[in-house]
């Protein structure tokens, strides 16, 4: 995989690649019967994409894609644990039966999967999957997920989970490891209590902090990704749902310690995305998930997610674009996409994930 390789998934012209750090896409789509793509994951030479009809692989890059089952789920989040033989591939759904499970699990890529029981909620709607790029307290890299009922870590490849305590909201849209660190997390909250922002844990989840001094007030995080040479900068998309105002924010924390973080927003925050509602001049038209949490708008806008391999000026453009399904109102200003991107504006529904690993770039460069 190249440093400049980035990969974004859109709701209904399905998946994009670019291999010059997002300047111009490519529509790769031999293969995909769903053209709603939510959300990406790249190990070992396999890409997978989790679709509002199930999951796909990939192993030349996105050229062409298998069906990997799953057809009636829509899947928010995917991953991949690889191991010496083989992979274990994960995905997370934001509908099905109510107590179904909403996290799957399938060794190898034969499609066979199994519902993940024992602890981990069956009525959890899993919004995001994570995995570390080293083992921490275990021989196997650990697992995050982040659901409508708290943040999980597994740490024997999704046999068990355990939730990760001391945080003041329960849900979570997106969770991240440090790629040089993986005792480090960080996590991005909705917030449905008022209590939404940038958490950190520098001790595996035992303990958090909040991430991020200069955020917005009461802040909707939708997305977050890490600077690969310098992960103590994080990128937080935030949205405030009072008064409709979005944008990508730098948090920088140089010393990586507790105090003394804050968050400025990037030039990009000043321009927000276009939000178009779905149904008429009355405002949008509301979707549930299948929980029964609170009715969510979907607006059209940009992508459904994106994960760029060293590409972070991507994701610091894209961040911006991130409006979330919770918006009920409020005026939004138009931002601008990528010229190869703008044929494509296609609604968030969900989230929009980011994930980055250390690789060889100027280090001068930053966020860009």
């Amino acid at each position: 995989m190249q440093p400049a390789t980035a990969y974004a998934g859109t709701q209904t012209a399905g998946f994009y690649k670019s291999v010059d750090e997002g300047k111009t896409w490519i529509a790769q789509n031999q293969g995909l019967t769903s053209m709603d793509v939510r959300s990406i994951a790249v190990a070992s030479g396999l890409v997978l994409a989790g679709t509002a009809q199930g999951v796909y692989s990939s192993i030349d890059g996105g050229a062409s894609w298998h069906s990997l089952g799953l057809e009636s789920l829509d899947i928010a989040a995917v991953a991949i644990l690889p191991s010496a033989t083989s992979s274990t591939v994960f995905a997370g759904a934001d509908n099905g039966t109510a107590g179904s499970g909403f996290l799957l699990k399938s060794e190898g890529l034969g499609g066979s999967w199994a519902v993940v029981k024992g602890n981990f909620p069956g009525d959890a709607v899993v919004a995001s999957l994570a995995v570390a790029s080293a083992p921490s307290g275990g021989t196997d890299p650990p697992l995050l997920a982040g659901t409508s009922q708290g943040l999980y870590r597994s740490d024997d490849r999704g046999a068990t989970w355990s939730p990760l305590a001391g945080l003041p909201t329960s849900d979570f849209n997106i969770a991240l490891f440090n790629p040089a660190n993986a005792d480090q997390i960080y996590a991005g909250s909705d917030g449905d209590q008022g209590n939404g922002g940038v958490f950190r844990s520098l001790d595996r989840g035992a303990s958090w902090s909040s991430f991020g001094a200069g955020l917005p007030i009461k802040p909707r995080i939708t997305a977050l990704a890490l600077q690969p040479l310098n992960p103590a900068q994080v990128v937080a998309a935030a949205w405030n749902p009072t008064t409709g105002s979005a944008g990508a924010y730098r948090i920088a924390d140089p010393a990586a310690t507790v105090a003394g973080v804050t968050a400025s927003a990037l030039p990009s925050a000043s321009s927000h995305p276009s939000a178009t509602p779905r149904a008429g001049a009355g405002g949008p038209a509301p979707v549930r998930r299948s929980s029964g949490t609170p009715a969510y708008a979907t607006y059209a806008v940009a992508v459904t997610a994106l994960l760029a391999l060293g590409a972070v000026a991507v994701t610091a453009r894209l961040a911006a674009l991130t409006i979330p399904p919770r918006v009920q109102g409020g005026a939004l200003r138009p931002a601008t996409l990528p010229s190869s991107l703008r044929s494509v504006q296609h609604g968030l529904r969900r989230s929009i994930a980011a994930a980055h690993h250390p690789v060889e770039t100027d280090p001068e460069r930053g966020f860009g």
